[in-house]
């Protein structure tokens, strides 16, 4: 609101503001069919820039030129007829808005900040001369059109908060901590989503974690210029997510050097100690006792940084590059308790270190002022590596013996559990073709590297297995090497991205600017696990005149073998799950920015996302080319004078398949062999002279072939989609405070899981007269809760069966999650004192499925658990969902004390988490006959505790209350010394009162196959990071 404004107002007292905020409101709820719903970001510029519009004298001759104060980029503009003008597509950062005339300047409005996603309104009216306007009365931002939450750097450096991305996002609202067994306890949840239907952004290219979709790639902290967090509503620009997104602007060089170095350590004596995870009274000898000892754990981080930026040619071309090393040595238990006496174990400690090196390096050229070339790299590399000792719970000591250990890259112990960087190239060229039209393109890629290795492992050594009396005496005993056994992580996993996306804006006429854009990535994911140092050695003997197996022929058929003639034979056992999968992500959008008026904005957006989910053959199981989701948005300058914003969003959003889900049912499978005779073993342990008595086999014909694709999913799917509405309403009621309201509904209407009942398809079989008394059923994808059709070589003719089944013959009710909130924020803006905000939201989080991740568990298979495997398991599932948090309060800001002095402070309050019991079937002995709605519930998966019962009791979920609230304090105190300028230190105090939440319980209340509850039902998983104090220098030098 206008200086003007508010003084005219200031006799009409509250009664006025009343009456506005009412009139809003109505308007808000009222009026939703003329606002045709809105997006949260400014439509018409790129996702990585803002938007600079004003006004001015509508002169002949008058243009309004840009400058970026960091780096002289100039951009001159036209007004039109009524002297207005803008600019799109605008690099985020500081400029100063000059209007020239007869090439004299005779205004300026300088220190204009651009953030990304957001419009910048430049105070530009009537001149009466040269005039220089700094600062001003605050208005609301009009282009947005929902929820988006911007920090700068400036923000991030003064708010206490953690050094990662994930801490970031959890400051704005509608936003929680994911399931603490997911993305390295860092993955977030946006408006009651898993923590995989997110999208992740860095300089406009993707960086989403591509195998899991949970996570995202990091880079240097302090390379962070501004970080834009969008919590729903977004426009036809973003897609692939029905969370969030989160989309990072990184800093540039300008033409001034700038450098800095900083260091920071989280000493383990200034770390409060960690909560023991004790066991629940369920009438068991554990009752009471220690599962996990936590007292004893020691953990130290570490930060060592820097940066350097300026011209390479002034004016022209820019270099920023900046580090750091993140490392945190810690020790203590990895296994858990499993005696009233105390397990003893010589694996149970854990001295563990992980390295995390990052750096980031960026390139900008002005070719031109209407030219401009970016290239951005990224390295970010999570390297575990962790080393076993004993320990023993009896008393509670650990000893000094190795047991093992293993070293991760951006892996471990399962990948959805773990943090995962990658390697980022992006290379993007904007052009101002003309003052109407821009065109930006943005290419690139990422790759991550995958690796395990167990200690003491040696790739070139196999497996051997040699029982006694298997192998002849002669040669004595045979050496085993190989330590260790089973499968690994395939030797070279990766996952890859390759993609582009190209954008184009048209300001058509003064009321249309229109907007339009097409995008492509290509992901590819080598994956899986195969034998450990390559093959398996299996010595056996048999009657050397009888084959061995169908496909072998006896061992003594080979003449001139004496060890041959004796049945001494070897097998050379392969075994791997590996795939290849690749994903092809397409999407093309337009959409119309419409100026209805001057006070109205209409967003008018249509996209097309595309998903084509391969095997490792390269063939489809998945093709979804079109899927259709409108985006619709309005605000409305209630006042005209940008004091109250009345906004509102409608849209349809879609989420991807990731490549996991090949691995896990698309994927190839090999169990084969080969048999020989031998006539003697190295010091290895592997046989030499080998004569193969056998061609290469598998019993199953599991010989590394990918299943057939139709096979894998239901013919004819829809995508995974989501319907939402919102809309609300900002205020400045003064230059030291902005207020506002948002309500938001979202609606999951359909899903994409993996099905594993064959019971449906037995039941048609007999009704059709089709023998499939040979078929097994490895589970296929298909939509739940609705009608599916199937693809099955029910009778092992080598023809498929087209089996169209209803929902109601599967015995699924409709997929339902509903998220419904309501925010409301108060913001007291910076005003060269002090910053604050706080935000309360209350939302309701229901339904009978979380999304692609199953919290519940804390299982590790997006978009393949348990939740659908059987309808069983979904009797009793309507009810609040994992990620509700019924209530939040985020209060954050900072306090300039002195020049030298400065505080800040970030709270949070959440309710619990839901709680659930859940146990065996009430019916133990499974029913061959497909399960019908409201009929017995019954055992027939045989896995154990995955249904809502208790004691054979129907409980419902959240039947058992909520987990204790959420609470945490965060402080820090900054010193910049005058006498040394650049130098600060600061203190941050994390989890001030030591207040350590419980974060997740074990739900399940039986053990598989066993009927009496099980020592771990209800006991803590994990709780929040206890209290620990992070000390920070920094130098900073201008040159």
């Amino acid at each position: 609101m206008s200086r003007k404004t508010l003084e005219s107002n200031k006799g009409l007292g509250t009664k006025l503001q009343r009456t506005v905020m009412v009139r809003a409101l109505s308007i808000a709820f009222g009026a939703a069919v003329l606002s045709m719903g809105v997006t949260p970001v400014a439509m018409a510029q790129s996702n990585a820039t803002g938007s600079l519009s004003g006004t001015v004298d509508a002169t002949p001759g008058v243009t309004v030129v840009l400058t970026n104060k960091d780096n002289g980029a100039r951009r001159t503009l036209t007004p039109d007829s009524a002297g207005r003008f803008s600019a799109t597509s605008v690099a985020t950062g500081t400029y100063r808005v000059e209007v020239v005339a007869n090439g004299k300047v005779i205004k300026t409005s300088d220190n204009v900040e651009v953030r990304v996603g957001l419009g910048t309104d430049v105070p530009l009216a009537t001149t009466l001369g040269t005039v220089t306007v700094v600062g001003g009365a605050k208005k609301i931002e009009m282009a947005s059109m929902g929820s988006t939450t911007v920090f700068t750097a400036t923000d991030l450096a003064k708010v206490p908060v953690a050094n990662n991305v994930g801490a970031v996002i959890q400051l704005a609202p509608n936003t929680t901590r994911g399931d603490s067994r997911y993305g390295g306890g860092n993955a977030p949840s946006f408006g009651g989503s898993s923590s995989s239907e997110n999208a992740y952004y860095i300089n406009g290219f993707p960086v989403t974690t591509l195998l899991t979709q949970v996570g995202f790639s990091q880079l240097p902290f302090n390379s962070i210029a501004q970080a834009q967090v969008l919590t729903g509503g977004y426009g036809a620009e973003f897609g692939r997510s029905t969370g969030g997104v989160v989309n990072i602007v990184t800093k540039s060089g300008g033409n001034q050097w700038v450098a800095g170095a900083s260091y920071s350590i989280t000493p383990n004596s200034l770390r409060s100690k960690a909560k023991d995870i004790l066991f629940e009274n369920n009438g068991t000898p554990l009752d009471g006792k220690i599962r996990i000892y936590n007292d004893a754990n020691e953990q130290t981080d570490s930060t060592i940084s820097g940066y350097i930026g300026g011209p390479l040619i002034q004016d022209k071309l820019f270099m920023y590059f900046s580090a750091e090393k993140n490392k945190t040595d810690s020790s203590g238990v990895r296994l858990a308790n499993a005696s009233a006496a105390g397990s003893v174990s010589t694996a149970s400690w854990q001295e563990r270190t992980v390295d995390i090196p990052r750096y980031l390096l960026k390139l900008d050229w002005n070719i031109t002022d209407a030219h401009r070339l970016e290239y951005t790299r990224i390295s970010d590399k999570v390297q575990d590596n962790r080393t076993y000792y004993g320990f023993n719970y009896g008393t509670l000591q650990r000893n000094n013996v190795v047991g093992g250990g293993a070293s991760y890259l951006n892996w471990g112990p399962t990948p959805v559990a773990s943090q995962q960087g990658s390697e980022v190239d992006i290379l993007k060229y904007t052009g101002y073709l003309t003052d109407d039209l821009t065109f930006t393109g943005v290419i690139g890629r990422t790759k991550t590297p995958h690796d395990l290795t167990p200690a003491g492992y040696n790739s070139a050594l196999a497996q051997v297995t040699a029982q006694s009396g298997n192998t002849p005496p002669s040669l004595g005993v045979v050496p085993i090497l190989q330590s260790t056994t089973g499968n690994l992580l395939t030797p070279g996993a990766f996952d890859t991205n390759k993609g582009f996306r190209l954008d184009i804006e048209y300001k058509a006429t003064s009321k249309h600017t229109l907007r339009a854009g097409i995008e492509k990535n290509t992901i590819e994911s080598l994956a899986g696990a195969s034998t450990a140092g390559g093959n398996q050695w299996i010595y056996l003997k048999t009657d050397p005149l009888l084959k061995p197996s169908l496909q072998t022929a006896p061992t003594g058929s080979v003449a001139g073998n004496p060890f041959a003639q004796q049945g001494y034979y070897v097998q050379k056992v392969v075994s791997a799950t590996l795939s290849t999968p690749t994903v092809d992500q397409s999407a093309q959008y337009i959409e119309d920015r419409w100026q209805v008026s001057d006070r109205v904005l209409l967003s008018l957006g249509l996209r097309n996302e595309g998903f084509d989910n391969k095997n490792g053959d390269g063939k489809s199981y998945i093709n979804l080319p079109t899927q259709l989701a409108p985006r619709f948005g309005a605000t409305w300058d209630l006042m005209g004078d940008q004091s109250l914003k009345v906004f509102g969003n409608l849209g349809r959003y879609h989420v991807p398949l990731p490549t996991n889900v090949a691995v896990r049912g698309a994927g190839s499978s090999l169990n084969a062999q080969t048999d020989y005779v031998y006539t003697g073993i190295d010091s290895n342990g592997a046989p030499t002279g080998l004569t193969a008595i056998s061609p290469f086999y598998s019993n199953n014909n599991e010989l590394g072939q990918a299943k057939d694709p139709r096979e894998v999913a239901a013919a004819d799917m829809k995508g995974n989609f989501q319907d939402e509405i919102a809309f609300g309403f900002e205020q400045a009621v003064s230059k030291s405070l902005n207020i506002g309201a948002k309500f938001t509904y979202r609606t999951l209407r359909t899903a994409i899981d993996d099905h594993c009942d064959d019971r449906p398809f037995y039941a048609w079989a007999a009704r059709n007269n089709v023998d499939a008394s040979h078929w097994g059923y490895y589970c296929a994808l298909f939509n739940p809760g609705e009608d599916n059709t199937f693809n099955l070589d029910l009778n092992g003719d080598g023809k498929l069966e087209t089996i169209k089944l209803t929902a109601k013959e599967l015995g699924f009710p409709p997929v339902d999650r509903k998220y419904i909130a309501l925010d409301l924020f108060a913001e007291h803006p910076f005003d060269g004192k002090w910053y604050g905000k706080a935000t309360y939201t209350f939302a309701k989080n229901e339904g009978n499925f979380e999304g692609q991740l199953l919290s519940d568990i804390g299982q590790a298979d997006v978009s393949t658990s348990q939740a659908f495997d059987f309808p069983e398991f979904n009797v009793n599932s309507q009810g609040p969902l994992p990620n509700q948090r019924k209530h939040q309060i985020k209060l954050f800001g900072y306090y300039q004390l002195t020049p030298e002095w400065g505080i800040g402070g970030n709270m949070l309050y959440a309710s619990g988490r839901p709680r659930n019991c859940i146990g065996n079937a009430p019916a133990p002995t499974g029913s061959d006959a497909p399960y019908v709605e409201g009929g017995p519930v019954t055992n027939y998966s045989g896995y154990g505790s995955a249904y809502f019962f208790c004691n054979g009791v129907a409980s419902p979920r959240g039947n058992e209350g909520f987990l204790d609230d959420d609470f945490k304090v965060d402080f820090n105190a900054v010193y910049k010394p005058d006498f040394a300028k650049g130098l600060q230190f600061k203190v941050d105090v994390f989890n001030l009162f030591n207040r350590q939440s419980v974060e997740a319980i074990e739900e399940r209340r039986h053990a598989r196959g066993s009927s009496t509850v099980q020592a771990t039902y209800g006991t803590v998983q994990s709780y929040t990071a206890p209290r620990s104090v992070k000390l920070t220098m920094s130098y900073d030098y201008k040159f």
